[in-house]
């Protein structure tokens, strides 16, 4: 049997993303996202996902936005703006930031999405900084705390010989080279998880084409697939651009959800989830 959750990042990330994911998960085949507790359109997102019955997990966000603690020593600026991407990793990997004001904050995002009613049913997280070993032993802690009993995988499942070049090919090899003792730890710490992520190579790039070559490639297991569907923002970042509306058409076509019927594939989301390993 294949089983697959198909989750949508960031939502909440403003109101264009979060229009093309409930409409991915009320036409589409996407079946779960992950809800930026710190991002600008939060209140509106937890209300129509509320409506809709969309199970949403925390994407824990370090790397983007302001910070709902303030001030994190030797990762914000002194207005609690978070670095971007590449400054985290810095200083993930070299042990620059205060870890005891990291655990404050995935702990205020985490409650947040708690106190506005929802229930979350996995922990992932934003950029994958989950896969830096400080960060997944906290998090797996955290989320047992919380009684969250599922995590992501950030393991990229598709051969690395099809990595692309460039910026990219540059993440998969950090993620191929973290992600297998992250998900080791993720299954000690007795969480549930995938058996890894499709769709990181696929960055940007996801389309009909792309979606249903890899929806005809998933071999038996329980898998996830990363998704960023939307509208395309005017006023947001470049990621905001038309390629989410490309995605969300892809998530939404008849060629998909043609081949997620013969192939009998099982949609679900991660409270379904039954694997371990």
């Amino acid at each position: 049997m294949i089983s697959l959750i198909i989750n949508a990042d960031d939502l909440g990330s403003n109101r264009d993303r979060d229009r093309g994911i409930l409409q991915a998960f009320t036409q589409g085949i996407v079946t779960s996202a992950s809800l930026l507790a710190n991002g600008s359109s939060f209140v509106s997102a937890v209300v129509q996902a509320q409506q809709a019955g969309l199970p949403v997990g925390v994407h824990v966000n370090l790397a983007d936005g302001t910070a709902l603690t303030g001030l994190i020593n030797g990762l914000t600026d002194s207005a609690g703006l978070l670095p971007g991407k590449q400054k985290l990793r810095q200083c993930l990997a070299n042990g620059a930031c205060d870890l005891s004001a990291l655990r404050n904050e995935i702990a205020a995002q985490i409650e947040r999405i708690f106190n506005a009613g929802l229930k979350p049913d996995h922990l992932d997280s934003h950029q994958h900084c989950q896969l830096f070993p400080c960060l997944t032993a906290m998090l797996t802690e955290l989320a047992r705390g919380y009684d969250i009993s599922r995590m992501r995988t950030s393991y990229p499942t598709e051969p690395a010989e099809q990595d692309p070049e460039g910026d990219l090919g540059e993440e998969l090899s950090l993620y191929r080279r973290l992600g297998l003792d992250a998900h080791t730890t993720i299954i000690n710490a007795g969480l549930k998880t995938p058996d890894g992520l499709w769709g990181m190579p696929l960055l940007n790039r996801l389309n009909t084409t792309s979606l249903c070559q890899t929806l005809e490639s998933l071999p038996q297991g329980c898998w996830e697939l990363m998704t960023h569907p939307g509208y395309r923002c005017s006023d947001g970042e470049r990621f905001d651009g038309p390629q989410r509306q490309v995605e969300l058409q892809a998530l939404l076509s008849t060629e998909a959800k043609e081949v997620i019927a013969r192939r009998r594939i099982r949609l679900c989301s991660f409270k379904d989830l039954a694997c371990a390993s």
